[in-house]
């Protein structure tokens, strides 16, 4: 079975270097979703196991009540009913955990995250590929299955930067130690020989770590116009299959 979200969260968290990049995070019951929803504007409700955005719920604190929505579907509702809507997206017997929401930093004015692709062919770790993931118009996530899409980083955190490249530089300097230190940090509890690491960056610039996934997909690397990463990550993948 994949590791889960949160026992991936909670080792992160023993590591004092990430801890400062993690948003607040807590297993889903009533009460400590509540006390979330009155700490922040907006929080997201995720399966602790799962991947591709599936089964993603996102509360967001409306004038009088919330906007409760899971996909395309969204329910309105008073704050006293908002726990009960979002039992209704839930899947029975399954955990979840609730999040802090982010403001984060748009591009062409759709939320975006950043995929760091880490591999370990031989003995020690390698970013194989760092992309954008651009959300779909009116989307709240970001995965290639819910219709997000690529697109060079180095032209999105231009962008964002408004083309200033010493930021985009100092920015590229923290996502790779950042994503190093992540890859390390799991590989102490964990065999591992691949992690796909979501970082997000906030309105104000600041980097956040959003989760790391130990079966990463490599799709969205074909999307690239640059096919060096995707050969890159294929030729890796190889290795890594022949290790004795």
């Amino acid at each position: 079975m994949a590791i889960g979200k949160m026992r991936k969260q909670q080792e992160m968290l023993q590591n004092p270097v990430l801890r400062a990049y993690l948003p607040e995070t807590h297993w889903m019951t009533d009460s400590s979703t509540l006390r979330m929803l009155k700490n922040y504007s907006t929080v997201f409700i995720k399966p602790d196991q799962g991947s591709g955005g599936s089964g993603i719920i996102r509360v967001k604190r409306l004038r009088g009540g919330y906007e409760v929505r899971c996909g395309p579907s969204q329910k309105i509702v008073g704050a006293g009913a908002v726990i009960k809507a979002i039992h209704s997206y839930r899947k029975p017997r399954h955990r979840y955990l609730v999040q802090r929401g982010l403001r984060l930093a748009k591009y062409h004015r759709m939320i975006f995250d950043i995929r760091v692709y880490l591999q370990k062919p031989k003995n020690h770790w390698i970013i194989a590929g760092m992309a954008a993931r651009v959300a779909a118009p009116h989307k709240f996530v970001t995965n290639y299955l819910k219709g997000g899409h690529a697109e060079p980083l180095q032209k999105v955190l231009l962008s964002i930067f408004h083309n200033n490249q010493t930021k985009v530089d100092a920015c590229y300097r923290k996502i790779e130690g950042l994503s190093m230190t992540i890859a390390r940090t799991i590989n102490k509890w964990h065999l591992i020989n691949e992690l796909g690491v979501d970082l997000a960056i906030d309105e104000n610039g600041r980097i956040w770590i959003i989760e790391a996934n130990s079966h990463p997909g490599h799709r969205l690397f074909t999307q690239l116009p640059d096919r060096t990463m995707i050969r890159t990550i294929m030729e890796n993948k190889r290795s890594i299959g022949k290790k004795p």
